[in-house]
């Protein structure tokens, strides 16, 4: 097929297909942003045990991803192979929302990490067909472009969304620190159905056509996630969720205790960032399209490094100029799940034409769990170096946190987002594009 729009979706198709990436996005900057907090805040449970959980049920959640993206590549229905996926991780997503976000005081450690681990699998499930899906709605570069980049789009507009919910509760309940969860939980356990079954009853899923579904043998799994690009790819993903998750953990921390803002400030600033991204995504969009999505990604992170940098350097009770750099940073959001992604369908192309088998699940499962990794990491490792430090979430704003906390907000991300960078140097786009040309869907 040749490079162009044969395959185009119209735009209210592909906005009702990428509801669910809003959806997808809302749920995890609740769990890597602000549940954590709520744990070891509002419900008062040890800050290092809630890092521990955090972590180590990532881990353990990482060993299924392979499994599922493998069973989704073999599924084959009259519904297609990632759309019973798809539906069968609402309700599961809807009764671990409920559990996790509805807990009061006096739940313990084995409630959280059974519930997270409930949690991560739904979402694996949801993440994992709905990505693998999307990769298959166009054979063109061009056109995968611009699907990722509306997927990012709907992404964004779900971290707004349910960002500027918290402030407003926050506002109207500044006495109960868990009202604000309480209130995303119930919208999540409404919006996930929903936007999944929008996502099923208006899009077709795409068979690709000339190829076999033959379980590959051991050294073909080992020369699959061997190839240079996959490596690449999954490293610089890695990374990348590293810088972010790292700053996320902290940031509430950060903001109400170091530079003196309150519950609904701190809030008000996150939600500066991912109001930013819906800018941010169209400007690495169209920056993608001149010099190379890798190219893209690499400027993204540099950037990023710089601003990273800046916000560990902020003086207290500046808000203008903390909205500002957290503003710039927000422009940046987007290259943590949209470029790395958008690289990734290309190199499945690849995979197809070297081995004859479609393994796309397979290949964003690696994704989704280098992702999964690193926001697991990203939590545990801060919060088991803030309980290390003696950091008492109580008392923020204590001197003797200054600097733990400037370093894990500015200076750690800075070091993996410059990782990111040095991944991506001499990244081989131009032969993956023209695999992606070659790839012929029916």
């Amino acid at each position: 097929m040749a490079e162009g729009r044969d395959d185009a979706l119209g735009r209210g198709r592909l906005a009702s297909f990428c509801v669910t990436a809003l959806a997808i996005q809302a749920y995890a900057t609740l769990v890597t942003v602000f549940l954590p907090e709520f744990y070891a805040n509002a419900l008062a449970l040890p800050v290092a045990a809630v890092g521990t959980a955090f972590m180590t049920v990532r881990v353990l959640d990482l060993m299924i991803d392979p499994l599922l993206g493998g069973m989704m590549d073999a599924t084959r229905t009259r519904w297609g192979r990632y759309r019973p996926w798809l539906a069968a991780s609402a309700p599961i997503l809807m009764l671990s929302t409920y559990a996790l976000f509805q807990a009061e005081r006096g739940v313990g450690m084995v409630y959280l990490w059974v519930w997270l681990f409930i949690a991560f699998l739904g979402f694996s499930m949801i993440v994992l067909s709905h990505l693998a899906w999307t990769a298959t709605l166009s054979t063109s570069a061009t056109e995968r472009t611009r699907i990722f980049a509306w997927w990012q789009m709907f992404a964004t507009a779900g971290q707004f969304s349910i960002l500027a919910i918290l402030p407003l509760v926050a506002s109207a309940y500044p006495g109960d620190p868990a009202a604000g969860m309480h209130a995303a939980g119930w919208v999540m356990m409404l919006l996930i159905p929903g936007a999944i079954l929008l996502a099923l009853r208006t899009t077709p899923e795409k068979l690709p056509s000339q190829v076999t579904q033959a379980a590959l043998a051991v050294r073909d799994y080992v020369a699959l996630f061997s190839q240079g690009p996959v490596v690449r790819l999954v490293f610089a993903d890695l990374l990348i969720a590293l810088s972010t998750g790292v700053a996320n953990a902290v940031a509430l921390f950060f903001y109400m205790g170091q530079l003196g803002f309150d519950r609904a400030v701190a809030s008000t600033l996150i939600l500066i960032a991912y109001a930013a991204a819906f800018a941010g995504t169209p400007l690495f969009a169209k920056l993608a399209g001149r010099i190379g999505k890798a190219r893209a990604l690499q400027a993204g992170a540099l950037l990023q490094a710089v601003l990273q940098l800046g916000m560990a350097a902020q003086p207290p009770g500046t808000f203008w100029l903390t909205a500002a750099n957290v503003a710039a940073l927000g422009l940046c959001i987007p290259i943590a799940w949209f470029l790395p992604r958008a690289l990734m369908a290309d190199v499945a192309d690849a995979t197809r034409a070297r081995f004859g088998v479609d393994r796309t699940g397979l290949l964003y499962a690696t994704l989704n769990g280098s992702m999964k990794l690193a926001l697991g990491l990203a939590v545990g490792l801060a919060f088991l170096l803030l309980g290390w430090l003696g950091f008492d979430p109580a008392h923020a704003g204590d001197p003797r946190n200054a600097l733990p906390l400037r370093i894990l907000i500015g200076i750690v991300p800075a070091f993996f987002s410059l990782g990111v960078v040095l991944c991506m140097m001499r990244y081989p786009e131009a032969s993956m594009r023209e695999a992606s040309r070659k790839a012929v869907f029916a």
